[in-house]
């Protein structure tokens, strides 16, 4: 069991400095965004790139979760794991190009619909070969190709979009070029088309790698219904001025999300072994409990400074942005908290269930984006993502139970809850005294679920100095 703490802790840390340090930058890039961009033309470049991903999981087959689980696996074969993962992409994005004259209907899309495609293609192969490398275990090359991706993604929209003036274009043809780059050098440095072959694709392999993978492509569409549908919602409900503002808003609790992703990754890794079930309980309920209690400490800090967040990161035309971030970040937090219970389904190769439970969220979702959206705007749409995640997060707890039954602190959660809605109504109110009841409420929950974070802490740093004792 120690081994599987210090092997989630160190490829944890390892991904920190890759993933934190690439995302962070593109976050501090916010403010340039907004100050190039008007807010109309920022909403339409979010649609855009979020259309994009729409996309990826048709043109992919959603085959990139196959190679990381199939990948990981010792007795597989490398070369079939990547050769069917390329091949995949080629045949699903032939598949989407018979889409073409449907997607040029859409007519916020339609000037862009080359651009589109193209994002598409770099961006699936970029996921394949960069999923890849995870999967062989190279995670410091896996981090640090996030680095590179991000830098020479803020370096081409300067230019881009400073030099050459290409506005909307520019921003999504930077992100095209910094993919295709990343494919170059990661074939380059990890030897990639030297594990591709047509004679590698092995038929039975295939079958069970697109037998995981294919549930998740509706998965992935519904998660997407329930992050980003709204946007649609918005632009057709409202106006492109508030869905500017709205998907700046939504970045914020990318914070949140990115720590999550860090930690998701490393996690996947270390479920896959061949510990007992008991062993998997205590795993899980040990590390599950830790990771709660960070998502809520997240969660409130980020509703505390939700207006310091926006004035830091957005040009000043931006500020009315802030007023969507609480209602958002709780969203956010049951995001994270939803896809930790999603590796129990990940782990007994259930996909079939991950796309059930999204499908229900995603529904939901649309159901009150339509009700909630005409008499109360954005936030209207932020409520309608928040209660779908709550849902999703509940239901997969429940059901999960008969696979990895995590042994909650039920109470907790559930205080923890109470004041974090409490929170979150407080702030958007501006009550009297709402400076100091925000305080107050963030203390209160640093304090309730700050003893398994010291704990796991204390007891990490004590293993660490038990092994230097045993260097000297």
């Amino acid at each position: 069991m120690k081994n599987k703490y210090a092997r989630l802790l160190g490829n944890t840390m390892i991904f920190a400095i890759g993933t934190f340090s690439s995302k962070v930058l593109v976050f501090f890039m916010m403010r340039y965004y907004t100050a190039v961009l008007s807010t109309a033309d920022f909403g339409i470049s979010d649609l855009i790139t979020q259309s994009a991903n729409v996309l990826i999981p048709i043109a992919t087959v959603s085959i990139t979760s196959g190679i990381i689980r199939f990948g990981l696996i010792k007795s597989n074969d490398k070369r079939q794991v990547f050769s069917i993962g390329v091949v995949t992409v080629f045949c699903g994005y032939c598949f989407l190009l018979i889409l073409y004259p449907v997607l040029k209907q859409v007519s916020t899309l339609a000037p862009y619909l080359f651009l589109i495609y193209l994002y598409v293609l770099t961006s699936s192969l970029q996921q394949v070969c960069h999923q890849f490398v995870r999967a062989k275990g190279h995670v410091r090359l896996y981090a640090l190709d996030g680095i590179f991706r991000t830098i020479c993604t803020i370096l081409f929209n300067v230019l881009f979009l400073s030099g050459f003036k290409l506005g909307i274009t520019g921003y999504v043809l930077s992100i095209i070029v910094a993919d295709a780059l990343s494919i170059v050098v990661l074939s380059i440095i990890d030897e990639l088309p030297k594990y591709f072959s047509l004679k590698a694709l092995n038929p039975v392999m295939a079958r069970s790698m697109l037998r995981y993978s294919l549930p998740l492509i509706l998965a992935t569409e519904c998660n997407w219904i329930i992050s980003m549908s709204d946007r649609f919602f918005i632009e057709n409900m409202r106006s492109s001025h508030e869905l500017g503002l709205y998907a700046v808003s939504s970045r914020i609790p990318t914070i949140m999300i990115l720590v999550s992703g860090i930690f998701i990754e490393a996690w996947q890794i270390s479920t896959i072994n061949d510990s007992s079930k008991k062993e998997q309980e205590d795993f899980f309920t040990n590390v599950g409990n830790v990771y709660q209690a960070l998502v809520f400490i997240m969660i409130s800090g980020i509703i505390l400074f939700s207006k310091v967040f926006v004035a830091i990161f957005a040009d000043p035309s931006y500020y009315q942005a802030w007023e969507y971030i609480p209602l958002l970040v709780i969203g956010s937090g049951f995001a994270c908290l939803s896809n930790f219970m999603n590796s129990i389904y990940t782990l007994e190769k259930k996909s079939t269930y991950s796309m059930i439970t999204v499908v229900i969220g995603a529904i939901m979702n649309v159901i009150l984006n339509i009700l909630m959206i005409p008499p109360y705007g954005a936030n209207g749409a932020a409520l309608a993502t928040a209660i779908s995640y709550v849902a999703m997060f509940l239901i997969r707890a429940i059901h999960s139970r008969k696979y990895i039954h995590i042994r909650w602190q039920y109470v907790r959660f559930i205080v923890s809850s109470l004041i974090l809605i409490l929170q979150c109504f407080f702030m958007l109110k501006e009550v009297t005294f709402w400076i100091p009841i925000e305080i107050l409420s963030c203390l209160t929950i640093i304090i309730l679920n700050g003893d398994d974070l010291i704990r796991a802490f204390n007891r990490l740093f004590s293993k660490f100095l038990y092994k230097k004792e045993h260097r000297i």
